[in-house]
């Protein structure tokens, strides 16, 4: 992570270095991480599509144009119509 962090020019990598270090946020990133798995994410990006009430989630994994999530979200809404 130092490694990319210094590639960026603006940010002050000794600050970065130290908050990294210090593990100050580590429970927070784990936390995250293990609602992220159990959320069925497997990797970045990861997007959720699902009802208003979490109901009939599926995860599209990966980087995909806008026609990709038409295609899903366009899917559920015929089969909740039909079913």
């Amino acid at each position: 992570m130092k490694r990319f962090a210094s590639q960026i020019s603006e940010l002050n990598t000794q600050k970065f270095n130290s908050c990294l270090d210090g593990g100050k946020c580590n429970s927070l990133v784990n936390n995250d991480n293990a609602f992220a798995i159990s959320s069925g994410a497997h990797g970045t990006p990861t997007f959720v599509i699902e009802w208003n009430d979490s109901s009939n989630q599926e995860n599209l994994l990966g980087a995909y144009p806008f026609p990709a999530f038409q295609a899903i979200i366009d899917k559920k809404i015929s089969n909740s119509v039909g079913g």
